[in-house]
């Protein structure tokens, strides 16, 4: 049975990567993308979604989410290029988005799905958390939600902090104490799913719009890459959105989690009880392995057929 799911996300490069493999995946029924600013402004993200689905020809609605955090400045990821895509760019679509707003439309999901809605969050949870202060009878509606974002250790953005919690650690702290069902799929294993150059050359072989989309956008991450004395095009995104149908994929341990939103280094770090110290319910399975090679077969045939 397909399992309705909203894609969350700031869409920047693989964000339009893991949104490509979710329009493939026959096992997920994405019934609504809502967009958050994040990777880039909110105008940004939402017209790259909007022009993405476009592209694809994806029949399914896309709702404009949050244009900052919930307490603080937005703050951007610049390795993204200026308006988020790197150096690709797509044809402007004449799509009109949702007439909803992000938080009306999850809540409106919710209820419709009586339940078995699930939420991949790919950027800042503001959203989200949105939804939760909006419409705080939501949390019995929503089966889980699948992040990207935190790490059991350090950072990508500060010295403890990952971009996605960092941009927005209350929205993430009212998410970690809804209650929902949750699972980090964070920087422990996302930094280990890669795609090669040896994969940028099996996509250039295809010939279908979501291969030649995946070749360009790999071609900007691999030289965005480069500057940071690396080879390979890191897939955080598209790590989480594979993680819901392949149960196999990743190895999860379950701990109480916290996220720190007032510390001087700290702020954005996600605080893992690893020794039960303060005998709290665990409240978040955390992702800390991975099948790479299972990974990145399933990105293989679903941007191939």
């Amino acid at each position: 049975m397909e399992r309705p799911v909203i894609i969350d996300c700031d869409t920047g490069t693989d964000d339009a990567i893991a949104l490509l493999c979710a329009h493939r995946c026959k096992d997920l029924n994405v019934v609504a993308i809502t967009t958050v600013a994040g990777n880039t402004y909110l105008e940004n993200t939402s017209q790259n979604t909007l022009n993405l689905v476009d592209y694809i020809d994806w029949d399914v609605p896309v709702a404009i989410g949050e244009s900052k955090p919930l307490m603080r400045k937005l703050v951007t990821a610049d390795c993204h290029g200026t308006k988020g895509f790197g150096d690709v760019v797509l044809e402007k679509s004449n799509r009109e988005f949702h007439p909803m707003d992000a938080c009306t439309l999850i809540y409106e999901m919710a209820k419709k799905y009586e339940g078995q809605l699930e939420i991949v969050t790919i950027g800042p949870m503001t959203n989200m958390a949105m939804c939760l202060l909006r419409y705080p009878d939501i949390k019995p509606l929503i089966k889980r939600i699948t992040f990207m974002g935190g790490a059991m250790i350090g950072g990508n953005t500060t010295l403890a902090a990952e971009f996605n919690i960092y941009a927005d650690p209350e929205a993430a702290k009212i998410v970690f104490e809804s209650e929902i069902p949750l699972t980090m799929v964070g920087l422990d294993v996302t930094q280990k799913a890669v795609l090669s150059p040896e994969d940028r050359e099996y996509f250039n072989m295809l010939d279908n719009p979501h291969a030649k989309l995946t070749v360009k956008l790999l071609d900007y991450m691999f030289k965005r890459a480069d500057l940071f004395g690396q080879e390979d095009a890191v897939m955080h995104d598209g790590l989480a959105v594979a993680s819901l149908v392949l149960p196999d994929l990743l190895k999860t341990e379950k701990y109480y989690v916290t996220v720190e939103t007032k510390g001087h280094y700290t702020t954005g770090q996600t605080v893992v009880d690893y020794y039960n110290s303060t005998k709290k319910e665990e409240n978040i399975d955390i992702a800390v392995d991975l099948d790479v090679d299972m990974f990145k077969e399933w990105v293989r045939q679903l941007i191939g057929y």
